[in-house]
């Protein structure tokens, strides 16, 4: 395990240990990458909002389920995909019957 001081398992070490303000550390660090995975999912940009801001909740308080078999953010984007999915699947459930 990489235990260089910012590397994700450093930062995943500080967060157990009490200091969550380090989970921004993480948030910063892949935010684009989780973005550009919902957007290819859904296309209303408050919707990609809700499912990333869902996504960093779920990551956060699942950390401890977090095992390090896969890259952190491979697990985090995993997390944000099948919100997104969820959303999508739900939303076309929903879709307003034409007039």
């Amino acid at each position: 395990m990489d235990l260089e001081p910012n590397s994700d398992a450093a930062v995943i070490g500080r967060i157990r240990g009490g200091e969550i303000d380090a989970f921004e550390v993480l948030m910063r660090r892949y935010n684009q990458r989780v973005y550009r995975a919902v957007r290819s999912i859904l296309s209303d940009e408050d919707e990609v909002e809700d499912v990333m801001q869902e996504a960093y909740v779920r990551a956060f308080t699942h950390l401890a389920d977090f095992e390090g078999r896969a890259a952190f953010s491979t697990w985090l984007v995993r997390i944000a995909v099948h919100e997104a999915l969820a959303r999508a699947r739900k939303s076309r459930r929903f879709d307003p019957l034409s007039d």
